[in-house]
């Protein structure tokens, strides 16, 4: 790979494509998120975004609304992603150009557009209008991490400090240090890494180390909203899992009617029609959760519905459950792949060392019985969100101590 020259963003491009598709997608990684606002800004990165986003501010987002790209971004701790699809692929070969030239408008238009972005980051990171799957799953965070030390809080204040021309010099700073995967092309057959990009050759973006990861906390973190339905959430952390099983498991457990969380919220139980299962890595340590949406009343016996069944998978799962997940994992890996930014997700996480949809596919191939997950000796993480009164927050507390 050619060297890059300083203050020029990096791109990494996929070879000759093996199979023809329609259109092509590229990535743009910014090397910043949420957790690197600097003092008193807590807030930039999401607003930057919504900048880079906005039509209105020039740019790729305009481009993307005149010529109809399909676009994606999500905010990480320490990276904002935008990708965008065209089904002409050579008009997204200014992208990091077009991103760089994103601007405020200028005089009173900009400053009533500015108002207006500052107002929706913050009711963003106050909740407001978020899906309450959204606002379980950030409750569970803290109730997993607890208060990180390097948390910042996003307000009205801290947003109002930033000004258009701190907007403007982070657009210059952090383009010029992009990493732009360009999937303009497909990725091999096999689900490979794609030609021309040889393995390791390229890291993502550098981040901070990670010294200050915080340790699992665990424990029972309410938050009441008298404007929403209740749902609840909880996690447990798993020791050393194998590659592939907790992603099966969570098939097991089902987001759909074929799966244990189906039977036992509905079925066995009368709690609830709307769940979810999930896995995640963070921090070092894996774990598994679920979800249940529920009425008030019901939110503590939903608690120990779940922390039972995601502590039955550690009596294992036999062929039949094992196979049904399998084919349901491989379905959605499949389908994710085939997506308008299925390429460009596969490049950048070959070029960041990740397992690649091939190597995720043959890590379950050969998992015909499913081995129960060891838990670790911590306590269990749980979330609530809704109109509890103190009634029902008596009854959410006493639950946790029973599953503890």
């Amino acid at each position: 790979m050619t060297a890059v020259p300083p203050g020029t963003a990096t791109v990494v491009r996929a070879g000759d494509p093996a199979v023809p598709r329609p259109g092509g997608s590229v990535l743009v990684d910014l090397p910043a998120g949420h957790l690197d606002d600097p003092p008193g800004r807590a807030g930039l990165a999401a607003l930057l975004a919504a900048v880079l986003n906005e039509p209105r501010c020039g740019g790729a987002a305009a481009r993307a609304a005149v010529e109809g790209w399909r676009t994606r971004h999500h905010l990480d701790d320490h990276s904002s992603s935008f990708a965008y699809w065209s089904h002409r692929p050579a008009a997204l070969a200014s992208v990091v150009d077009d991103l760089r030239r994103t601007r405020l408008p200028a005089g009173a238009a900009g400053e009533e557009l500015l108002a207006r972005l500052r107002a929706r980051v913050v009711a963003a990171a106050e909740g407001h209008g978020a899906p309450l799957l959204v606002l379980v799953r950030r409750q569970l965070e803290r109730a997993s991490w607890g208060a990180l030390p390097h948390d910042r809080i996003t307000t009205r204040d801290t947003v109002a400090e930033v000004t258009p021309a701190e907007l403007a010099r982070s657009v210059d700073l952090l383009v010029d240090r992009a990493r732009v995967h360009d999937a303009t092309t497909a990725p091999d057959r096999d689900g490979g890494a794609p030609h021309g990009t040889p393995q390791g050759a390229v890291r993502g973006v550098a981040r901070r180390a990670d010294d200050d990861a915080p340790s699992w906390h665990g424990g029972l973190d309410t938050d009441v909203r008298a404007d929403s339905d209740a749902r609840v959430a909880v996690r447990l952390p798993v020791q050393d899992p194998p590659p592939g099983v907790l992603e099966l498991l969570v098939e097991v457990l089902g987001n759909g009617t074929d799966g244990r969380l189906h039977h036992e919220l509905r079925h066995r139980n009368h709690l609830a029609y709307g769940f979810t299962a999930a896995c995640s890595r963070q921090h070092g340590r894996a774990s598994i959760d679920a979800t249940a949406t529920v009425a008030p009343q019901h939110a503590a016996a939903a608690v120990r519905v779940l922390v039972a069944a995601l502590r039955r998978l550690s009596e294992g799962v036999g062929p039949e459950e094992t196979a049904s997940a399998r084919w349901r994992y491989r379905a959605g890996l499949l389908a994710e792949s085939d997506g308008p930014f299925g390429p460009a997700d596969e490049l950048r996480r070959h070029v960041l060392g990740r397992s690649g949809t091939g190597e995720r596919l043959a890590a379950v191939a050969d998992l015909d019985v499913l081995p129960g997950p060891s838990f670790a000796p911590l306590p269990p993480a749980v979330a609530a969100v809704g109109p509890f009164d103190e009634r029902h927050r008596r009854q959410l507390a006493a639950a946790y101590e029973e599953i503890r």
